[in-house]
């Protein structure tokens, strides 16, 4: 025997005009409001809210005090039909090439460029082959950006008062190795990372590191220099030593088994990574875009994120 189908679960059954009207109205709360927004008069948004509420057989608005407001049924109507329009939108926005063509410029570490990045770009590439890019080198703690920049990654707070700037996350670091330094067996004590060559970085965290954890990471039998976060991490991956990197840079080199992480010690917290665009409002949709599947990559990957 078949089963009826629900009216709520078939979309073909309602008119989409009556839905177009119900959000304009819950949106306004305000009948001659969305009337005027919509070109029609109060009587025909009446008739296409009144279709809505017997077609569902609910009630979706209510009057108090001689004020519309929305029934608790509407509310949640509301929100659903809403982001429903707006991935309905963003949908259009896709099919038109002059929404989403050309150029975006990325400004970061060459750490962050280097280690996470690069594969998102690339795959934002895949997707939308009409952006490119154009990638700037930034130093860390580098206060001056270039005014290019439609998008920056800046490890440490940047001076830019013209632009949004907001912390995107903290660095959390952990000791790494290739696997075959270690024969892939995680060590048990801190105090044992000391038998070790460490591979340092120019923002010197290792001697921080020890002291949090009560030691002196001068005692290593072996200490090697670098300029940056990502020569120190390539060290570590071709066996070099032991680099203590930002978890979000190494997680996919865990995951490959091309690094281990040397020991299950808590995450200790390092800089911040601040994130630098031009205000929403005059923001591009192309970069809107980009940022969105960089966002969606931290989280992935575990970044504590403050956004």
């Amino acid at each position: 025997m078949k089963t009826e189908q629900s009216p709520y679960l078939d979309l073909r059954q309602i008119p989409l005009n009556a839905l177009v009207a119900f959000e304009a109205a819950g949106r306004h709360c305000h009948m001659r409001k969305a009337a005027q927004e919509m070109f029609v008069s109060h009587s025909a948004l009446s008739r296409h809210i009144k279709q809505l509420e017997s077609r569902l057989n609910t009630q979706l608005f209510e009057r108090k005090s001689n004020k519309l407001q929305l029934t608790a049924p509407g509310m949640r109507l509301l929100a659903s039909v809403q982001a429903a329009f707006g991935e309905l939108n963003n949908g259009l926005h896709m099919l038109n090439p002059t929404q989403v063509e050309g150029e975006v410029v990325i400004g970061t570490t060459g750490t962050i460029m280097l280690n996470w990045l690069l594969p998102v770009l690339a795959d934002v590439q895949k997707q939308y082959p009409e952006i490119y890019f154009k990638l700037r080198t930034l130093d860390p703690q580098q206060k001056a950006l270039p005014s290019e920049l439609d998008i920056a990654l800046c490890l440490g707070c940047p001076d830019e008062p013209d632009k949004e700037v907001k912390k995107l996350y903290d660095e959390y670091y952990v000791p790494v190795c290739n696997p075959a330094l270690l024969k892939g067996q995680t060590l048990q004590t801190v105090d044992s990372l000391l038998a070790y060559p460490l591979l340092h970085d120019g923002l010197g965290q290792w001697l921080p590191w020890f002291q949090h954890h009560q030691l002196d990471g001068r005692k290593s039998p072996h200490h090697t220099y670098f300029d940056y976060a990502y020569q120190a991490i390539e060290a570590a991956r071709v066996g070099m030593g032991l680099a203590l990197a930002d978890i979000v840079e190494v997680a996919e080199d865990i995951r490959q088994g091309k690094l281990m992480q040397a020991i299950d010690s808590a995450h200790t917290e390092g800089e911040s990574v601040y994130l630098v665009t031009h205000p929403t409002a005059l923001m591009n949709y192309r970069t809107q875009l980009v940022l969105q599947s960089v966002i969606n990559n931290l989280r992935e990957r575990g970044a504590r994120l403050c956004v």
